[in-house]
């Protein structure tokens, strides 16, 4: 039996999302024991160039370290028979298999605790649902922050590289919603059975002698690319939040199945498509007590008053985590991004206001609203900013 790979190169083309992925012409083939099946994943491609804080990251190995040798999956779940081969198998026995191979795999490599996943609750999820729970768990298991969500716009972008069978390619440089993308992944992979075995060639297998037609050599720029691409952090600006696409076709290139994500680094306003956000996953795979903190308020805006200071509205958030909000805080700072908490608001309608009276008249000051519930405050809204009158 033979494993398939295909090189790729990439080249850079300036701007946000310009980067064009070239497929080789090369193909090189490894021989692995087992039952006939073919796994592929692409080259990982980048838009520009991207760090990770490893300051936040509390556990295991995060960019730009990375593990020092590339592991098969062990068990083999391609090959032992836990799996179908040549399509999509979801079912909870092929799942339970490949989660045995990535615990092994996180303890040979990182030391990392075993994956805590609710298969029950996980094998209800679409594909896409289930792309982005895994690469999330990868995330917060390492101490770094979560993915905010899926958006439609994203998904029909990875579905695209989905059904070509390549790394998705982002043309736009905003969100739905106005946001400025800063820069972004893709990744892609072929023949592993599900999202769980795409996630366990993408993180333990994807150095030399893996599937990763990038990674030839040990010093190949792109050894470990699509690793780095979940754990990465493809923003650097106030306020910034990062997204993720995802598709899944029943063949592509001839693989099947195909899967394929993009993680986008943007800066602005929550993008108003959002699908699926990691607060509704963590209560489908009941983490705690089902309730957790509320998401970013919406629509924040601010304005000179009508007399005096700066007037700042907001809605709810569209997701209250599970339990009611009961308030909100407001951060203010004389300069972007360097916000810190100024006040709390005692408001639970749908639309709240305050002003801002103590604001010195003719100064520009920026803000942004946090929601509060019983659990805790939530993320901070997109940044806005006024003169005071």
């Amino acid at each position: 039996m033979q494993r398939t790979v295909q090189a790729r190169s990439s080249k850079m083309l300036a701007g946000v999302g310009a980067c064009v992925a070239i497929l080789a012409a090369g193909v090189v083939t490894a021989p692995v024991s087992g039952a006939s099946t073919r796994v592929r994943i692409s080259g990982a491609t980048v838009s520009r160039a991207h760090t990770t804080d490893s300051r936040v990251a509390t556990t295991g190995i995060v960019p730009p370290q990375n593990p020092s040798t590339s592991l098969p999956p062990s068990p083999s779940f391609l090959s032992d028979g836990s799996c179908g081969r040549s399509t999509l198998d979801d079912s909870e026995g092929c799942n339970a298999d490949v989660v045995t191979a990535i615990d092994n795999a996180r303890s040979v490599l990182e030391s990392l605790s075993s994956l805590s996943l609710n298969l029950t609750a996980y094998d209800a999820m679409t594909v896409p649902e289930q792309l982005f729970v895994i690469a999330n768990l990868e995330r917060t298991d390492r101490g770094l922050a979560p993915l905010a969500g899926l958006t439609t716009q994203l998904d029909n972008v990875a579905q695209t590289g989905a059904t070509d069978g390549t790394d998705p390619e982002m043309s736009s440089s905003t969100l739905t919603g106005g946001a400025t993308v800063y820069s972004w992944a893709s990744i892609w992979a072929g023949g592993t059975a599900n999202p769980l075995g795409a996630d366990y060639y993408w993180m333990y297998d994807d150095g030399p002698g893996s599937p990763n037609g990038s990674c030839t050599t040990p010093s190949s720029p792109g050894c470990w690319g699509h690793r780095d691409a979940i754990l990465g952090s493809f923003a650097n600006c106030g306020q910034a939040e990062q997204y993720m696409g995802a598709g899944n076709a029943a063949t592509g290139s001839g693989y099947s199945p195909s899967l394929a994500a993009i993680v986008v680094g943007a800066c602005g306003a929550t993008p108003s498509d959002v699908v699926f956000t990691w607060t509704q996953a963590e209560k489908l795979l009941g983490s705690g007590s089902g309730a957790s903190v509320p998401g970013a308020p919406r629509g924040v805006t601010a304005a000179p008053a009508t007399t005096k200071g700066i007037v700042l509205g907001w809605q709810a958030p569209a997701d209250n985590g599970g339990a009611a909000v009961t308030g909100y805080k407001i951060f203010r700072a004389r300069s972007s991004g360097a916000e810190t908490l100024y006040t709390s608001v005692a408001c639970t309608a749908g639309t709240c206001t305050f002003t801002n009276r103590h604001a010195r008249a003719g100064r520009t000051y920026f803000y942004t609203v946090a929601a509060v519930n019983s659990v805790g405050t939530g993320p901070a809204s997109s940044e806005v900013s006024a003169r005071a009158r």
